[in-house]
């Protein structure tokens, strides 16, 4: 459990020392993705896949996208094995497909989006910071809480509490965890009010521009919509629908 932890703090952590992708330009490719998951299209979900793991090798996100992989591999081989056995190997590819593209994609969403620029982005877009507060809410908390789970695990397995069965530490560990939850959100609070949340009208230090990344980010998708429309067209693929 520990390590399944650790692998998801890692695959979701925003790390600003390295690349910064446009929250709008993220935020859309998210979108773009997840609404191409909805047909059951063989070769789209296997040029969808493609893309994805093709944008976070170009952008050096391998070690995040392995890392949610990792600490999903019990899921991935129980799903996998499930959807053979029941439907045979078109429904299991069709399954972690989508598994796949969902995971790797909200990895290289979490560690390439500045969670305080998606808020100032959708405020742009005129929506209130309370809806605007949300999503960047995600980004922050979600890595935050798998840590904490992680530290409080560790904690109790030190102490030799993690022991019999699940149902004996289970209660202490969410226990504990739904405490330092409560804990952070005492900060977070403060950090919303010290920003000037709730506020009708705010500035901001600095503007978000389009960097060099964010286009050669517009490019591969460009040619991954191009590329759908002619084989979708042509009927190139016709054989793997």
């Amino acid at each position: 459990m520990s390590f399944m932890l650790r692998r998801i703090y890692d695959g979701f952590l925003f790390k600003p020392d390295r690349f910064h992708i446009h929250p709008l330009l993220g935020l859309t490719i998210i979108l773009l993705q997840f609404g191409f998951l909805i047909p059951n299209i063989n070769w789209s979900l296997a040029l969808l896949l493609s893309f994805v793991i093709l944008e976070n090798i170009i952008f050096r996100n391998i070690r995040g996208s392995l890392s949610i992989l990792w600490s999903l591999l019990p899921v991935i081989i129980i799903l996998g094995g499930l959807t053979f056995l029941f439907g045979g190997w078109l429904l299991c590819f069709r399954v972690l497909s989508r598994f796949f593209i969902g995971a790797i994609g909200f990895s290289f969403f979490f560690t390439s989006t500045n969670p305080s620029d998606l808020t100032r982005s959708l405020e742009k877009l005129y929506l209130g910071s309370k809806v605007a507060l949300i999503p960047s809410l995600a980004l922050v908390i979600i890595p935050r809480i798998a840590k904490d789970s992680e530290d409080t695990f560790n904690t109790l397995r030190l102490r030799g509490e993690i022991q019999g069965g699940f149902y004996r530490w289970l209660p202490k560990t969410l226990a504990i965890l739904i405490a330092s939850v409560i804990y952070r959100s005492e900060f977070l609070a403060q950090s919303l009010y010290f920003r000037g949340f709730g506020i009708q009208k705010r500035t901001h230090y600095r503007k978000i521009k389009m960097t060099w990344m964010d286009v050669s980010r517009l490019v591969i998708w460009v040619t991954f919509l191009t590329l759908f429309i002619t084989f979708n067209y042509y009927g190139t693929l016709n054989f793997f629908v």
